[in-house]
């Protein structure tokens, strides 16, 4: 991870198991007096691109929201079962979810954009989020942002739905 010189410090990062990125880096600029996040997105890469995207949206705080998990499986509770219904039906002419997965404080997805220049990334994201928001009348739902990956071949589409898979058994075991 490079860290701009006028960073005073890393106030927090965060890394995903089994991913093959940094995502969630924050720093202090000592020019201001605010936080400033580092932008994870591909540098020049354009976000209304056809294609699949692999998607991680996290609890504020990483609350257990959405549920537990029992002998390795997703139990929902009705919070969890909301948004399950929000995501089921989460399409448009531009945009699809076509696999996701829920965890007690996070959901993975992979989105596929139908259309070049049909819609931005994370337009789609915020459209997701305040859905879920406004349905459950809960404005402390979400952490900020979200983690992106663009899925560039068939193999590695099947290495993410497989890491998809695998998370509540990841979870249990801290892998």
């Amino acid at each position: 991870m490079q860290i701009n010189e006028r960073a005073q410090f890393i106030v927090g990062a965060q890394f995903i198991v089994g991913a093959q990125f940094i995502v969630g880096a924050q720093f202090t600029s000592p020019h201001k007096n605010i936080n400033m996040r580092k932008n994870i997105r591909l540098k020049e890469y354009d976000y209304t691109k056809k294609g699949m995207y692999f998607i991680t949206l996290c609890t504020k705080n990483m609350n257990y929201i959405f549920g537990n998990l029992v002998d390795n499986k997703m139990v929902l509770n009705d919070i969890g079962k909301t948004v399950e219904d929000i995501i089921k039906n989460f399409k448009s002419e531009n945009y699809e979810i076509v696999y996701y997965q829920m965890m007690p404080n996070h959901i993975h997805y992979i989105i596929e954009l139908k259309n070049d220049g049909g819609i931005l990334l994370s337009k789609t994201v915020s459209f997701l989020k305040g859905k879920c928001t406004f349905e459950l009348k809960n404005k402390e739902l979400w952490q900020r942002g979200f983690y992106e990956r663009v899925i560039r071949d068939e193999k590695e589409y099947n290495n993410i739905v497989k890491y998809i898979n695998e998370n509540p058994y990841r979870e249990k075991y801290n892998w």
